[in-house]
């Protein structure tokens, strides 16, 4: 039992956490990254808030490309692929391959006042099932089943409003999203607030918070621990963004979860550490 509760924070790394915002590209703009992000932790929260110490490191780590294109000016393509996704125990071996994937498109509903509204389809690479060998204590034959894919289809809406002062060095943002899940399991909604500021014209501080929660109690309380269902958390992080020259971007971020808002819950607590690099066309 103690593996496959483990196993629930996984789902909530399959995809990037990227900052959402009422802007689109200009036509023919394009922004790519290429991130690896890192994780571990044995701290975990129940469905019921309770924090247990499960005595065994969960260990993930991630590849992912995403991409914004400017299909029209008021029309962004987006993608976010995770390329290569890990996955262990300190007392397994590791187990791995491509997550699943985000693909969707922006449509600016305002430009004066930069609203957007975006629809992405997650779509799985795998039937939620990838085992890895234990090795401690040693029990022949045994596996813990470890996804990289949770296997069902979602489909994520976003509504962004964005506002940039003046002097184009400070913005802000607020969104709201609505996950529609599939094969039985419960819908999420996400709210959302990130802030930016730039210093010295070549780096930008970017912070960010936001919350998770279930739009009704687990349909499928058997298998939450394994694909996030009834997890709910507060997130907060920051990023800096450095120029190294007008189209390469380093950057650098990390998140974290708290329960100051939102409690946590079927949620293992620790940072996500995460480098980059971007490039961007406009």
């Amino acid at each position: 039992m103690k593996y496959f509760i483990i196993t629930s924070y996984l789902l909530l790394l399959q995809t990037a956490v990227f900052g959402q915002s009422g802007w689109t590209r200009e036509k023919g703009g394009a922004f790519v990254q290429v991130s690896l992000s890192t994780f571990s932790s044995n701290d975990f929260y129940s469905t019921n808030g309770e924090l247990f110490d499960q005595g065994e490191d969960f260990q993930s780590q991630a590849l992912t490309i995403y991409g914004e294109y400017g299909i029209t000016s008021r029309i962004t393509g987006i993608l976010n692929l995770p390329l290569y996704k890990s996955n262990r125990f300190s007392g397994t071996d590791r187990v791995g391959g491509v997550s699943d994937i985000r693909i969707g498109a922006k449509y600016a509903l305002s430009q004066k006042l930069p609203i957007s509204f975006a629809v992405e389809a997650e779509i799985p690479t795998g039937d939620g099932f990838n085992f890895a060998d234990v090795r401690e204590p040693v029990v022949p034959g045994q596996q813990i089943n470890l996804p990289v894919s949770d296997g069902e289809f979602n489909v994520w809406s976003t509504l962004a409003v964005s506002k940039s002062l003046p002097t184009g060095k400070t913005y802000g943002s607020f969104y709201g999203q609505y996950n529609i899940r599939t094969q039985g399991f419960s819908d999420q909604y996400r709210l959302g607030l990130e802030l930016g500021q730039r210093f010295i014209d070549r780096i930008w501080l970017i912070g960010r918070l936001g919350i998770q929660e279930g739009v009704s109690e687990n349909s499928q309380p058997n298998v939450s621990f394994l694909y996030g269902e009834g997890t709910t958390y507060t997130t907060y992080g920051l990023t800096a963004m450095a120029d190294l020259t007008n189209i390469l971007k380093l950057t650098a971020s990390f998140s974290d979860y708290a329960g100051f808002i939102s409690d946590r819950q079927n949620i293992y607590d620790a940072a996500t550490f995460t480098v980059g690099i971007a490039w961007e066309l406009k």
